[in-house]
């Protein structure tokens, strides 16, 4: 940090310059007898303000002045004209071309004192405040960071605990077949008997059947986590299958009863995964609100249907719905009433706003109700 402020002067008078300097004795002054190596000087060096005079050969104050204030670089450093030039026109430009203030010669040392003290306790605000701005700007992004780095191993959570679920009946019946064909294959006469032979194959074949069901879930859940941002025009209906084909085993396990019904089944243009992926994290928030709160008979319908050339989907369960007063508040990041990151609801409304969609919820009942439209 510097001990002194640096205040540019540029005069091509170098008596001025003399007297200017023994005047600004309390900073640290550096001196030009020409325009344009003011402009290069203050690429170099860091100039906290500038005492500019107007008229100079080849360059005067004013061209310098506003090639200054077309850099974005040193755009922001204050300009004070010290000039001779004292016309209302030459004033008036002075400030049109970007100076921050006026004074003419011949001028009073304490007035110019008390006006580049002004001036530079202003500019100081101004970057202490773009610091500030920088540093929240930086924090916001490493905010930002985090919060997907969750949004991943939140996705990851859900989609481990869903194949679990997918799994858990497939690999209890696998259990019990090959229980069942070990016991066989110990009897001696077992391959003599045409029947039992007939039911081995049988048993061989239904494992085979449970193979593919659990190697197909892996691949569905592997292709409906993967990043798509391709758009296309899709059928609602199936959206929103492919999430309820995702969630169905955990909403079995869970004892939710899920009625769906499909008064049309418009055709949109967007993304057909991230649409899932909305009404999935709705299915995902109403699943932990019912268990939260320990609903006996939970329950979830959800509505497709077609309005005013826009699709609508509501989605409403009897999980006893939510303080109005914080509606705004659940779609907001790291807001959950679940021990989780909260941020599936958030993620559903920014891939809906992103597509042009918009996503409401009211109480309706004894429970909460989504509006999807887009």
């Amino acid at each position: 940090m510097k001990d002194k402020q640096t205040i540019l002067v540029v005069d091509d008078e170098a008596s001025n310059i003399d007297v200017i300097y023994g005047i600004l004795k309390e900073f640290d002054v550096v001196t030009t007898l020409d325009g344009k190596t003011a402009i290069d000087i203050v690429q170099e060096e860091d100039i906290d303000l500038i005492l500019l005079d107007v008229m100079m050969p080849n360059m005067d104050g004013f061209e310098v002045c506003r090639i200054l204030k077309e850099n974005e670089k040193v755009a922001k450093i204050p300009i004070i004209f010290l000039t001779s030039k004292n016309e209302l026109k030459d004033i008036q430009k002075g400030f049109e071309v970007g100076a921050v203030d006026y004074i003419t010669k011949p001028f009073n040392a304490i007035e110019l004192i008390i006006r580049i003290n002004t001036h530079l306790k202003l500019r100081g605000y101004e970057k202490n405040l773009e610091k500030e701005v920088s540093y929240e700007i930086q924090k916001n992004r490493l905010g930002e960071q985090i919060m997907f780095q969750q949004s991943k191993q939140a996705e990851m959570g859900e989609l481990l605990m869903h194949i679990a679920h997918q799994w858990k009946q497939p690999l209890s019946e696998l259990g019990s077949i090959n229980t069942y064909n070990i016991a066989m294959t110990k009897q001696e006469d077992i391959f003599k008997d045409k029947a039992i032979g007939n039911e081995l194959s049988s048993s061989f074949e239904k494992s085979s059947k449970i193979l593919k069901f659990m190697s197909d879930t892996v691949y569905t859940f592997q292709n409906f986590y993967k990043p798509d941002t391709s758009k296309e025009f899709f059928n609602i209906s199936e959206s929103v299958n492919n999430a309820i084909n995702l969630i169905d085993a955990t909403y079995d396990y869970e004892n939710i009863v899920l009625n769906i019904k499909k008064e049309q089944s418009p055709i949109i243009y967007g993304n057909k995964n991230e649409y899932s992926q909305v009404i999935l994290s709705i299915l995902n928030n109403a699943k932990d609100i019912f268990k939260l709160r320990k609903i006996e008979k939970p329950f979830v319908e959800l509505v497709i249907k077609e309005k005013n050339g826009k699709s609508v989907v509501t989605i409403i369960d009897n999980g006893g719905g939510i303080n109005m007063e914080d509606k705004n508040k659940i779609f907001l990041p790291f807001v959950s009433e679940k021990n989780s990151v909260g941020i599936g609801l958030y993620m559903a409304r920014t891939i809906l706003e992103k597509n042009n969609g918009t996503i409401s919820a009211q109480n309706k009942n004894d429970g909460l109700e989504f509006t999807i439209i887009l």
